[in-house]
């Protein structure tokens, strides 16, 4: 279902939910301290990309790791997501550094003689994550978007809004609550795919709340269908919680139902309590 699962080093909420989520995603990369989240859910990212300054835990030989230094332009989430869209859209199997290197170094138009500085290999690839359109085949899921350093948990989703932007098809979790970014023209369809929904244990809970951030002032057209407080049509703006903290209907599962005309959402689901 999933291109790539990214992990970041926030909080992980179920490590149960974790474990089936990843399988889901063709490859499963980790931004520095991301890594320890999967290696103690049992889990061996496919790539490791970062600074080094967080993790812990010794890396399996499979795991190929891309160093850099702490001082640089880009957090190791952005480095992670931008390595994650290379691989995809790469018309070649990317499966060592080496190849990596190669691909890159093919696509630098600088005179670096096919050898790559670290700083010119972070440019590479952040920008191509910074220019991306039409990625409309392109899924990731980020795990673990959220922690105790609040400026990188709200750049992870700004990041994330921004491949959906760019018609990426988005989900973000703790491996507990579930969040979906849209952007732009949604046709009618349900909010969580029922693959991301079956993988966690989230909506065995008695009591759940779902929730639609607005994540730009262009909201316009936003419908929920299927919850105890529908929508049709509203514009979502930042000074209105219109559509937060929504609730299943008496005695049923929660399954939204989402569209939406213009701008960029956040759906949330999440424990009510």
């Amino acid at each position: 279902m999933f291109d790539c699962a990214v992990a970041l080093a926030g909080k992980c909420a179920d490590i149960d939910g974790v474990t089936r989520l990843c399988p889901l995603a063709d490859i499963i990369i980790a931004a520095d301290g991301g890594a320890d989240n999967l290696l103690s859910a049992g889990i061996d990212p496919d790539w490791v990309i970062g600074d080094n300054d967080s993790a812990q835990m010794s890396l399996p030989e499979k795991s190929i790791q891309i160093l850099f230094p702490q001082d640089k332009d880009y957090t190791d989430g952005e480095l992670a997501l931008s390595l994650a869209l290379f691989l995809t859209e790469s018309d070649v199997k990317i499966k060592s550094k080496e190849a990596l290197w190669t691909v890159l170094a093919a696509a630098d138009s600088t005179d670096h003689v096919g050898k790559l500085i670290a700083e010119n290999l972070a440019l590479l690839l952040v920008n191509n994550f910074r220019q991306a359109k039409d990625l409309n085949d392109f899924s990731i899921l980020v795990l673990f978007p959220f922690g105790k350093r609040q400026d990188h948990s709200w750049t992870n989703v700004l990041l994330a809004a921004s491949l959906a932007r760019s018609g990426a098809h988005v989900y973000l979790s703790d491996g507990f609550t579930i969040v979906r970014i849209i952007a732009d023209k949604v046709p009618l369809q349900a909010a969580f795919d029922p693959q991301v929904l079956d993988s966690i244990t989230l909506t065995s809970q008695s009591e759940l709340a779902f929730s639609a951030v607005p994540l730009d002032d262009n909201v316009r057209g936003f419908t929920v269908k299927g919850m105890k407080w529908d929508l049709d049509q509203a514009d979502l703006a930042y000074n209105k919680s219109t559509a937060v903290s929504n609730r299943p209907r008496d005695g049923e599962k929660p399954d939204p139902y989402i569209s939406l005309e213009t701008g960029t959402v956040m759906l949330i689901l999440t424990p009510a309590d």
